[in-house]
């Protein structure tokens, strides 16, 4: 399938990618560089907060009742997120109404009405999804890891509940409007695209009232190396996380030498699969684990077994490392196989308008630059068992972090 995607500016600084498929639908995705790592202590959530005010209501739709039927009644769907570094309005629509999704989307940004009496409604279900993240386990069990090895919370894009019963209006469209800028925003549109020309107008048009202003970004992942013991006796299985970080910066110098360390670590996961759950059925599954990180992100394994299972467990999961690091290293073979499974996600990537969207907005959001698919397959294709060994090198420490059911 054709993947030719093209970036535009719009004259107020917005970023445009343009993506042309051949299909019936049409994705679209606006992502602003903004996020809870933003935030300051007492505005902590804020973002998350404004996002649910976004759909609740518009000086054309005046409810998201009205807003879901009219983008359903022409044939789509959306809805809104946010995470640690950003803030994103999506969706999908049959092509010939692309312009019907791209309208409500401008309307949602420009003219959300923050009603107070649809705030206090949405206070008391931001506090209940509140609730619901802090009873999750696996949610806890991030929280600590990110608290421990980043100093950032897994829960502080929802913010306290202190904060959350405390926004106001005001301060929510004050946000709005210091940090929705045309500089930090990235639309994102794959699908069939019948005049590009007369879609850039149409954007131009649209997204006219964004101002071109610079936003302050706040940085604060900071990687500290630890090791975590937690008793939680409300748990019957322990969890365990075991980290390390990646040896190169993420950035496009370093891609193809990435790529080949991030097969050790499929690698690696493979037999730990085959030691710990085939031969020796101690746990169900074991996956591949992986954190942001300001500079060069943390990968590794993530798996859980009984207490009582818990120290032959580690001790097989740290012999089976030692052993494909230092002895049974990567081989052609496997190489081979990996590449042709990831044909798979190849063409699921390649078939899919929402896929091809997400990654080429967060892509250019992250790097600025065009997500180069064709250059990352001859990139994968080119990768050696050599290539992998080498870059590889330098896993001499793994950090280790994980619940206990009981001490």
């Amino acid at each position: 399938m054709e993947y030719k995607p093209t970036a535009h500016k719009l004259s107020n600084g917005v970023t445009v990618i343009l993506d042309s498929m051949d299909l019936e639908t049409v994705a679209v995705k606006i992502r602003f560089n903004i996020g809870s790592r933003d935030e300051t202590p007492d505005v902590y959530g804020i973002t998350h907060f404004c996002e649910h005010m976004l759909v609740k209501g518009t000086k054309n739709f005046p409810s998201r009742k009205e807003l879901k039927y009219y983008i359903e009644d022409h044939g789509g769907a959306f809805n809104a997120s946010t995470s640690s570094d950003s803030l994103q309005i999506y969706g999908r629509i049959i092509a010939e109404n692309t312009n019907v999704l791209l309208t409500v989307f401008a309307d949602m940004l420009q003219n959300s009405l923050f009603e107070p009496g649809k705030i206090e409604i949405e206070r008391n279900v931001i506090l209940d999804e509140s609730r619901r993240a802090h009873g999750s386990n696996s949610r806890k069990f991030a929280d600590l890891i990110q608290t421990s090895l980043l100093d950032f919370s897994a829960f502080r894009n929802l913010g306290p509940d202190e904060n959350i019963k405390s926004f106001t209006r005001e301060q929510m469209l004050d946000w709005m409007h210091k940090h929705l800028s045309a500089k930090n925003c990235t639309i994102g549109i794959s699908g069939r695209i019948d005049d590009k020309d007369a879609l850039l107008k149409q954007l131009e048009n649209l997204f006219a009232f964004l101002p071109n202003r610079d936003v302050e970004k706040h940085r604060l992942f900071k990687y500290t190396p630890c090791d975590k013991f937690v008793p939680e006796p409300s748990l019957q299985n322990v969890w365990i996380n075991i980290l390390f970080p990646y040896l190169r910066e993420d950035n496009y110098e370093n891609l193809r030498d990435n790529i080949a360390e991030t097969k050790f670590h499929k690698y690696l996961v493979q037999e730990l699969v085959e030691v710990v759950r085939q031969q020796n059925g101690l746990v169900y599954g074991v996956g591949m684990a992986a954190y942001a990180n300001e500079d060069n992100g943390i990968h590794g394994i993530d798996t859980e077994t009984s207490s009582e299972n818990l120290e032959r467990a580690v001790a097989l999961i740290a012999q089976t490392a030692y052993r494909i690091y230092n002895n049974d290293k990567i081989t052609e073979s496997v190489i081979k196989r990996f590449y042709n499974h990831h044909r798979l996600s190849d063409a699921d990537f390649l078939e899919s308008a929402t896929r091809r969207c997400d990654i080429l907005v967060n892509h250019w959001s992250d790097f600025g630059t065009i997500y180069d698919f064709r250059q990352i397959q001859e990139f994968d294709k080119s990768i050696t068992a050599d290539d992998v060994i080498k870059c590889s090198k330098g896993f001499n420490v793994y950090y280790n972090i994980w619940r206990r059911t009981r001490c």
